[in-house]
């Protein structure tokens, strides 16, 4: 009920902080990528160096979008991956697995639409090694 002596406010939805609003969770659509280039930016410009965002939502890559009070705030990128760990540390198998096997697995991860191979040493080193595979493409197999 409005008196003479209150005034009523009206605010725009856009004039409105979402400070308390809960942080919400859904998969990512199409129409998500432009504010989630945004928020990877941000990223980009705290980590230093250019870091990975998939062109779109895809089974190859799935993106999970984080909204505050109807507005994209951040999100998470999922993807397979290919863990090759070497097992024993006689120095010749490391130097000989690259044309023996992992060129092989590297191959059949481009194929499968993997985009990295990562490769661990018994010494704690690791190494990750680009497949060539378009940030867009789909497996083959779907």
């Amino acid at each position: 009920m409005n008196t003479d002596n209150q005034r009523s406010v009206v605010f725009d939805a856009a004039e409105v902080e979402f400070a308390d609003a809960p942080i919400t969770w859904r998969w990512a659509r199409h129409a998500d990528m432009a504010a989630l280039r945004v928020c990877h930016f941000q990223s980009e410009v705290t980590a230093g160096q250019p870091l990975y965002l998939p062109e779109q939502p895809s089974d190859l890559r799935v993106i999970a979008v984080a909204e505050q009070g109807g507005k994209i705030v951040g999100g998470l990128v999922a993807e397979d991956s290919v863990v090759v760990t070497m097992i024993g540390s006689e120095p010749s198998v490391a130097q000989f697995a690259y044309d023996a096997v992992i060129h092989m697995m590297l191959t059949v991860a481009r194929r499968e639409g993997t985009r990295l191979v990562e490769i661990r040493l018994p010494t704690g080193e690791k190494f990750d090694l680009a497949t060539g595979v378009e940030t867009g493409q789909e497996k083959p197999t779907q």
